[in-house]
């Protein structure tokens, strides 16, 4: 009788909050002024996000509620910090840092309900400890994703990076400039690669009035990758002397190509070592498993 109590009483409480939300934080669809390449990106990504899934529409409209009120918070150095993780996510989900917040909200508010539904069914009880324990881990959730879209989408760039810049070097040395040579690239690719996305960012901000070297260190910073640095700085040297770009893109895509060798064979030098600790748990399971019986008894004094 108690549990149903505290289940109605919470029930109404978020039905509270959520009136209060929508009648006072309720906005226009759009609040982003960040810069206009920027925004151009986020808009349609988001928007073919929305004609594709149902689901994100609605949490969409959630999340600017949430967003509202973040907005109003002093907390520039998050939202920077929180915005430079999204870049270099490929803008995950056409967010802004305050809507990402938002969504660490919305993520610990779930967890929350529903450890308290599952404890309250469970056990009789809601176990609001556990509960809090389960919302903070829901309000974690969505930075691990983010890091470690972060980190497949490095892991996929630094991979793609050399293909690329043989087919850059290819079209640069048939006649096309450098950008002419990136936008037939963007056309004609099928494969949606991060590395692609990239590309078509850096060629919106020519677009916009940007100048190819500011593009190409926009792409350094939205990319913390030694590959990408490199080319960056190679290119961008390249166009202040003079000096033909297709030799520079071929020297840069061999020399990938050895630094991912020298690093995989560096990686295979190492993974004996890091076996070592696991072998000896395994090891020390088998021998738990095989004499576990005769050590207790031995202990107890049962063994002769």
């Amino acid at each position: 009788m108690a549990g149903s109590t505290i289940v109605v009483l919470f029930s109404t409480l978020l039905l509270m909050a959520a009136a209060l939300l929508f009648g006072v934080g309720f906005i226009p669809n759009e609040s982003y002024r960040g810069p206009v390449p920027e925004r151009g990106y986020l808009l349609n990504k988001r928007t073919k996000l929305m004609e594709a899934s149902p689901a994100y529409r609605v949490l969409n409209k959630i999340l600017m509620i949430f967003a509202y009120w973040f907005e109003k918070l002093p907390i520039p150095g998050v939202r920077r910090m929180l915005g430079t993780r999204l870049g270099r996510a490929g803008h995950l989900g056409g967010f802004t840092s305050d809507e990402y917040l938002a969504f660490c909200v919305v993520s610990a508010l779930a967890f929350f309900s529903l450890g308290f539904f599952f404890f309250n069914s469970v056990t009789g009880e809601p176990r609001l400890p556990l509960c809090f324990m389960a919302g903070m881990f829901g309000c974690y959730f969505p930075i691990m994703y983010l890091e470690e879209q972060v980190m497949d989408r490095l892991t996929t760039i630094n991979r793609d990076l050399p293909y690329m810049l043989d087919v850059l070097a290819l079209s640069v040395g048939a006649g096309l400039d450098f950008n002419s040579s990136i936008e037939r690239i963007v056309s004609k690719d099928s494969t949606h690669s991060p590395l692609i996305e990239e590309l078509r960012y850096v060629l919106q901000e020519v677009r916009m009035g940007s100048t190819r070297k500011e593009a190409l260190l926009s792409l350094k910073e939205r990319v913390p990758s030694d590959y990408v640095n490199g080319l960056v700085a190679s290119v961008v040297q390249a166009e202040q002397m003079g000096t033909p770009l297709t030799n520079i893109l071929k020297v840069q895509a061999k020399a990938i190509r050895m630094k991912r060798s020298q690093r995989a064979e560096k990686l295979a030098g190492e993974a004996p070592v890091k076996m070592i600790m696991p072998l000896l748990f395994i090891v020390g399971a088998i021998l738990l498993t095989l004499f576990g019986a005769i050590i207790i008894r031995a202990a107890r004094g049962e063994l002769f």
